[in-house]
């Protein structure tokens, strides 16, 4: 524990110099360093529970467990509209099942618990943040363009219509990132993946490999996911009359 210990003196770095600089971060920070730190050594603990007990079936009830935990902090922090959690539960199973069994029926990675979870994890956490970039592109662009959209609505158009070209501007923004992703790894970033299979002792070739599938494998998940999340929002943006309807305004973004 002691380099963990030695570690945390940078938090307490980055603590002071929000202290000094007053930028009301501090309490944000010591939340985050002891919920990161809780959080991470409980999910080892279960994690190496699951190890021993090497079913897919605990497996798989760890990953609906990291969709749920995804799919309430969308909730969380994207308000505005109604049905957000379970617009993006769904949205995160549909991407995680079509990308997981994709790459498992062709023998890419196996059931094994340490390729498994891992994989899994990965891509429910890009996914949700994707998801969160979305939901809060179309609700805040829809809240600014609302005459625009009902105009439409008033000229015979379909909600889905009306909100067409919000939608895609949605999509757009929560793919720019994973793009973004591909396009710099190796040259300015040395992703994740990449680095663990080095401090593993793996070939750096064995590893730029497993980062490439990783990689891939973000970015079709999170394209699923959004695709079904844009299939899904016209149906909480309006009601039954094909009117949009809003919570209050101040709800959209809950930090």
């Amino acid at each position: 524990m002691l380099d963990i210990a030695l570690s945390s003196v940078l938090i307490a770095v980055a603590i002071i110099l929000s202290t000094v600089l007053q930028m009301g971060l501090r309490k944000s920070l010591l939340i985050g360093m002891v919920r990161s730190f809780v959080q991470l050594i409980a999910v080892g603990y279960i994690i190496h529970f699951i190890f021993q007990l090497e079913g897919i079936v605990y497996q798989i009830l760890l990953l609906v467990a990291m969709s749920v935990v995804a799919s309430f902090t969308a909730h969380r922090q994207v308000g505005g509209i109604r049905g957000v959690f379970i617009i993006t539960w769904v949205s995160i199973i549909a991407g995680s099942i079509l990308t997981l069994g994709f790459l498992i029926a062709f023998g890419v990675i196996d059931t094994t618990p340490r390729y498994f979870i891992p994989f899994g994890g990965m891509i429910i956490g890009n996914t949700m943040n994707s998801i969160i970039i979305a939901l809060e592109r179309l609700i805040s662009q829809t809240r600014d363009r609302r005459h625009i959209v009902e105009s439409a609505l008033s000229l015979g158009a379909s909600p889905r219509r009306a909100i067409h070209h919000l939608l895609k501007s949605a999509v757009r923004a929560s793919l720019i990132p994973r793009i973004n992703m591909l396009k710099i790894a190796g040259i300015i970033q040395l992703p994740g993946a990449f680095m663990g299979m080095l401090i593993a002792g793996a070939s750096p070739i064995e590893a730029a490999k497993l980062q490439i599938i990783v990689m891939y494998m973000i970015v079709g998940c999170v394209s699923i996911s959004i695709m079904v999340l844009s299939f899904l929002m016209p149906r909480f943006l309006f009601n039954k009359n094909e009117q949009l309807v809003f919570t209050e305004e101040k709800n959209i973004l809950k930090l």
